[in-house]
């Protein structure tokens, strides 16, 4: 069971976190917004990829849920913050 509720916490936290700030390296004139609508929605997401991973039938099968969720959003967010551009001044 704690290995269930552990991938949860950290693939769902790992979502949580990169996609919102995905979104306002992509967005920065917006980010108030992106990141008020980000926390409303992060958060739905993170109790979901945390019910997915419970809901695994073992150990193994919940953490290679997590990394279905976390790796891509990782990959992502690093192709983005490496080639968005920084804020102009």
């Amino acid at each position: 069971m704690w290995h269930k509720t552990i991938a949860g916490l950290l693939s769902g936290l790992i979502v949580m976190i990169l996609v919102p700030s995905s979104i306002s390296l992509l967005f920065p004139n917006y980010i108030g917004v992106v990141l008020a609508l980000g926390l409303i929605f992060a958060l739905s997401a993170w109790a979901g990829v945390m019910t997915w991973c419970y809901a695994a039938d073992n150990s193994k099968q919940a953490w290679l849920r997590a990394a279905k969720a976390s790796v891509p959003t990782v990959i992502i967010f690093i192709g983005i913050f490496f080639t968005a551009a920084g804020p102009t001044v």
